[in-house]
């Protein structure tokens, strides 16, 4: 017997599982800091506190992760070279099968 645990369908099947659902809310996540900061625009951060550079800032990273839950959702496209070949594909509803219901 070896040590450490053995490698079986019903494990594969979780770590897959949990994988897809992780990936869904840290994609929720990111979305609501990006609706966060489109809503409060930079003036409204800067009214939370933060100087005029690090809004600034703050809404540029906040698009980039706006971007990844795009391609997330199928709404940006993804791959290619050179504007040929890009494409969606929503990856929220091509794993919701392997969620298991939560």
């Amino acid at each position: 017997m070896s040590a450490g645990n053995p490698v079986t369908a019903q494990a594969l099947n979780a770590r897959l599982g949990q994988a897809a659902v992780q990936m869904r809310q840290v994609m929720e996540a990111a979305a609501d800091v990006f609706k966060v900061a489109n809503k409060l625009g930079t003036a409204g951060l800067q009214a939370a506190g933060m100087d005029s550079a690090t809004a600034s800032d703050y809404v540029l990273r906040a698009g980039y992760l706006n971007t990844l839950t795009g391609v997330y959702y199928g709404t940006v496209q993804q791959g290619g070279s050179g504007g040929t070949g890009a494409s969606t594909f929503d990856f929220d509803d091509g794993l919701t099968s392997v969620w298991g219901a939560q």
